[in-house]
């Protein structure tokens, strides 16, 4: 099912609005659906979709435990973020296209690996498939993934390679609030990012 955006798009996210909207359906286990609607997050799902279709920069703050780790990621995949695709410029032919992931950050590597397997679990997909994880040195992270969780350190090292980071279609930072060094340099440098 597609629905169209906003019709009256803000020159800053002219290119965004533009695209319709995809819905992606994913069977998740009976049992994993139930858990989910009793989490707060989820009873805003509409607004921070919403949110997100019309801001650049969005910020959610909630408790902790009220699943914003694993859920956001499943509203953005949900909605198409891990489908969509870029135009190749460089040593490409014409027309030819690339994959963009779902981007999230974590400041450990023990978490960018459980929640990858947690997500992974809910989306009810084999975990290194549609949801994978990237740390120094360990990833398993193919060309159909579309969430990829990550340490804030790997994210850095691919802003080093590539400014404008061609492999997402959106960046979710997580933990923002630890203040660690990596997540202060990334908080500097993505708002630049967005506007080129």
């Amino acid at each position: 099912a597609a629905a169209s955006t906003s019709t009256q798009p803000s020159d800053e996210n002219t290119e965004a609005q533009s695209e319709s909207a995809v819905w992606i359906q994913v069977k998740r286990k009976r049992k994993v659906q139930k858990a989910r609607m009793e989490l707060p997050v989820c009873a805003e799902e509409q607004r921070v979709m919403e949110a997100v279709m019309e801001n650049n920069v969005v910020i959610v703050v909630g408790e902790t435990g009220s699943g914003k780790t694993t859920q956001i990621p499943q509203f953005l995949f949900e909605a198409g973020y891990g489908q969509r695709r870029c135009q190749v410029s460089q040593g490409a032919g014409p027309g030819q296209t690339r994959h963009m992931m779902i981007g999230c950050t974590q400041p450990r590597r023990v978490a960018a690996y459980s929640m990858a397997k947690r997500v992974a679990y809910e989306l009810n997909v084999p975990f290194g498939d549609v949801v994978g994880y990237q740390v120094r040195h360990e990833s398993n992270i193919t060309r159909r993934t579309s969430i990829k969780f990550m340490t804030d350190g790997v994210l850095l090292r691919e802003l080093e390679h590539d400014l404008l980071l061609p492999n997402y279609s959106a960046i979710l930072l997580d933990e923002a609030h630890e203040r660690t060094l990596n997540t202060d340099l990334l908080l500097g440098l993505l708002p630049r990012v967005v506007k080129l």
